[in-house]
C-alpha cells in the first residue's frame, strides 16, 4: 500500500513538471524592439570606410517548440529599406536553426485589379541572428549582387565571410558591431574555424 503510494506520488511530481515545462517551452515571448546599429562591410582594411547607421523595428511573439526550436511570428523591419512585399503581407515566421540563423523569407500572392489570386511569390530577404530577448541582432545583408538564378528559376543567396554586407545593433561603431555579429554567430562561425573581420 505504502509502495503504491509513492509509486503515485513520483508520478505526479512527473505530470506537474512535465506540465510546466510544456507551458514554459510553448508559452510565446511578446518582442517589442527598436535598435539603433550600424550597417557595414567585412574585409574592409579601412574600418571607417562602408558603415552607415540603420534602424530595426521587431515585433511579434517568440516561443520554443517541443524540439526546442525558437521560432519568431511577426514584423521585422530595417528603417529605409524597400522590399517587393505588399505592406498587409508582411508579417513572417522565422525558425532559428541550431547554430543560431533564421532565414528572413516573405511568401505573399500576387492579385489582379479586381482582387483575383493570380499567383504567389516568395521574396527571400537577409538571415537574421538575435539572442533570446531580440535585445541584440546580427543581419547577413543580402544585396542584388549576391543573388544568382538557381536551377529551378528561384532566386539564391551567396553570402560570405570574406565580404559580405552585415547589419548589427545596437552598435554605434564597426568595432561594436563586428563584436556583436562575432558573439551571436558563434556557433554558425566554428565550421569556417574564424571571426568575422
Amino acid at each position: 500500500m505504502q509502495t503504491k503510494r509513492w509509486i503515485v506520488s513520483i508520478s505526479l511530481i512527473i505530470i506537474v513538471i512535465g506540465a510546466i515545462w510544456v507551458m514554459y517551452v510553448k508559452h510565446p515571448s511578446t518582442i517589442d524592439v527598436k535598435l539603433i546599429g550600424v550597417k557595414y562591410q567585412l574585409g574592409y582594411e579601412d574600418v571607417k570606410s562602408g558603415i552607415e547607421p540603420a534602424t530595426v523595428i521587431i515585433q511579434g511573439k517568440v516561443h520554443t517548440s517541443l524540439k526546442r526550436e525558437r521560432i519568431f511570428k511577426g514584423v521585422v523591419r530595417i528603417v529605409g529599406e524597400q522590399i517587393p512585399v505588399p505592406q498587409d503581407q508582411r508579417n513572417i515566421e522565422i525558425h532559428f536553426s541550431r547554430d543560431g540563423w533564421g532565414s528572413i523569407a516573405y511568401p505573399y500572392f500576387l492579385y489582379d485589379e479586381r482582387g483575383t489570386t493570380v499567383g504567389a511569390e516568395i521574396y527571400q530577404s537577409h538571415s537574421i541572428f538575435a539572442n533570446k530577448d531580440f535585445s541584440q541582432v546580427t543581419f547577413l545583408i543580402t544585396t542584388p549582387n549576391q543573388q544568382s538564378e538557381s536551377e529551378d528559376g528561384n532566386l539564391q543567396t551567396v553570402w560570405n565571410t570574406e565580404n559580405g554586407k552585415m547589419l548589427s545593433a545596437p552598435a554605434t561603431t564597426r568595432e561594436e558591431a563586428l563584436a556583436l555579429s562575432n558573439k551571436q554567430m558563434r556557433e554558425y562561425l566554428k565550421p569556417y574555424g574564424k571571426s568575422l573581420r
